[in-house]
């Protein structure tokens, strides 16, 4: 038994639904979390350098 007629099918998405608004929070802490992880390697990489620096250069006395 029929209740109703589809009167319109919109393309796209949907203002109003919730999943664009997961997607909206979703993607400036993912660019947040990818700038701290960035900077978390490049500090640990330096660290290591530096510390390789240290250990081939003979120290003066």
């Amino acid at each position: 038994m029929k209740k109703g007629k589809i009167l319109k099918v919109k393309a796209g998405y949907n203002p109003n639904s919730s999943s664009i608004g997961t997607l909206l929070k979703a993607f400036p802490c993912a660019l947040f979390g990818s700038a701290v992880l960035f900077n978390i390697v490049t500090g640990i990489i330096f660290s290591r350098k530096l510390k390789q620096g240290k250990k081939d250069k003979p120290e003066k006395k």
